[in-house]
């Protein structure tokens, strides 16, 4: 049974309970501020793998222009790991703070492409500061680059 006459009330308080108050956004924006620096701080998630890629890209370029000058090229970690140094006035590759490049070749020699592309073989062995390490190697006679990991 209905009944006539009653009226139902709603309680309106005055604080609107829809939004999000000025310091929740505050402690919001804090967390994502403090979370975006510990990522940015390590590197972000993935970037050893693009530095290797781009490092196996540089690679296969030095052999395409040792065949392009009808020469042998070599190439090899600099002294102190930051950059990738190639002979026949190719430009150096730099690794970017983080990583350091290490030469493995046949008895510890540089890679080295002949004017038919060809190699005696070897390694480059990337590793970042966090302990990864990343690795392009070049097949002995075939001169094939590939990523190792």
């Amino acid at each position: 049974m209905a009944r006539r006459g009653a009226t139902a009330t709603m309680r309106i308080s005055g604080h609107d309970e829809s939004g999000f108050t000025l310091a929740e956004m505050l402690l919001v924006v804090a967390i994502m501020a403090l979370v975006a620096g510990l990522v940015v701080g390590r590197g972000l998630p993935g970037t050893g793998l693009l530095r290797q890629s781009a490092v196996e890209s540089y690679v296969r370029h030095i052999r395409d222009h040792a065949m392009a000058l009808d020469r042998r090229v070599e190439l090899a970690a600099a002294g102190d790991g930051q950059q990738i140094l190639a002979t026949a006035g190719m430009a150096a590759f730099d690794l970017g703070p983080g990583f350091r490049a290490q030469s493995i070749g046949a008895q510890g020699a540089a890679i080295s492409f002949n004017a038919d592309g060809s190699s005696p073989g070897g390694s480059l062995a990337i590793r970042t500061d966090r302990g990864e390490t990343y690795g392009v190697t070049v097949a002995p006679f075939t001169g094939a680059v590939r990523a190792s990991r």
